[in-house]
């Protein structure tokens, strides 16, 4: 029988050094005090804090892990790894604390910038070119799930970082990035199985308090593509969709300099299915829970409980964790409600 995560359980935080070359434990760091992590689904993804006895940590990468009790059940979790940095510290009666600040494993690829004139070619595999450019400065393992072809180069300007070049081609092909508790970089699909479910059963995970915002002014209802001298333009006037342009009375624009075509996709075609892709009004639900290992920023979360407002599938946008006596997780989910369809 597994650890009910929902429920009480005694926990245990340990935190390890990690040996950059084999990317495993090397020994225990004592005298932590306190730990948090915070995620989302941009950038770097995740970053955290270590709060230390005495002078900080050297520098270089930590990971945290849970252990879990339950009467006769064991979970270990690797929670978090960080690459690390002291960033302040306290001292009274002869005592001292200090901060250490956390960053994510993908750190080094935003320090790292292409030179001119570098660029993913047309009909590589997308996500297989990302991970290549992640490897350059990345020391984390990372895996790949899946793959795509782009169907024109991808031309950056010099100076865009490492990880700016793999955001802007993963987001072409509708795949993301997500760090898991080992550290390790999955490069692939967006998740369309639940990560967590939210029914009867699961909302004993919750705490009480469910807020809930919403906000359609910005969705685009006439999209515009320009590639060189070509432009193409997708427009949503469909009466019934409450963000067209008759029902609005307005138009609300997107114009798209650099368009990045996929598996062959005419410039029309881009056009008609970033309008779809934007056409979706963001229903955002803020909760707190239990954690639960394995839901992670983009991952999928399935709620039916319609009283609280949790229902359908979300979307895990970004999660603030408090290590304690147990995990607590703060977290955004997305339910997208689509407007338009080409």
């Amino acid at each position: 029988m597994a650890l009910d995560w929902a429920a009480g359980y005694e926990a245990q935080w340990r935190i390890a050094r990690v040996d950059r070359s084999t990317w495993a434990d090397a020994g225990d760091v004592r005298g932590v005090l306190a730990a948090s992590v915070e995620r989302s689904c941009t950038g770097l993804l995740e970053s955290g804090m270590l709060r230390v006895e005495g002078d900080g940590l050297p520098d270089g990468y930590y990971r945290v892990h849970l252990h879990a009790s339950q009467g006769p059940e064991r979970a270990h979790v690797a929670f978090a790894t960080l690459l690390c940095e002291a960033e302040a510290r306290e001292a009274d009666r002869g005592t001292s604390e200090t901060d250490v600040a956390g960053s994510s494993v993908l750190a080094p690829a935003q320090g790292q910038r292409l030179l001119a004139g570098e660029y993913a070619p047309k009909g590589c595999d997308g996500a297989a070119w990302a991970a290549s450019l992640l490897k350059r400065a990345v020391h984390a393992p990372i895996r790949l799930l899946g793959g795509f072809a782009l169907g024109s180069h991808v031309v950056f300007e010099a100076g865009t970082t490492l990880l700016d070049a793999a955001w802007t081609v993963l987001d072409a092909g509708g795949f993301c990035m997500q760090i898991d508790g080992t550290g390790t970089v999955h490069v692939g699909p967006l998740p369309v199985a639940p990560s967590l479910v939210l029914d009867r059963n699961g909302a004993r995970c919750l705490t009480p308090g469910v807020t809930r915002s919403s906000d359609r002014l910005d969705v685009p209802n006439r999209y515009t593509a320009v590639l060189g001298a070509d432009v193409a333009q997708a427009v949503n006037d469909d009466p019934a969709s409450p963000t067209s342009a008759p029902a609005r009375g307005r138009f609300v624009d997107v114009v798209d300099p650099s368009p990045v075509l996929v598996g062959g996709e005419t410039l029309a075609a881009y056009a008609s299915r970033k309008l779809e892709e934007a056409s979706v009004v963001s229903v955002e639900l803020t909760y707190r829970r239990e954690f639960q290992p394995g839901v992670l920023p983009f991952s999928v979360v399935r709620g039916s409980l319609p009283a609280l407002g949790i229902e359908g599938d979300m979307r895990v946008s970004a999660q603030s964790i408090e290590c304690a006596h147990g995990a607590v997780v703060t977290e955004k989910a997305v339910r997208e409600e689509r407007t338009w369809r080409r």
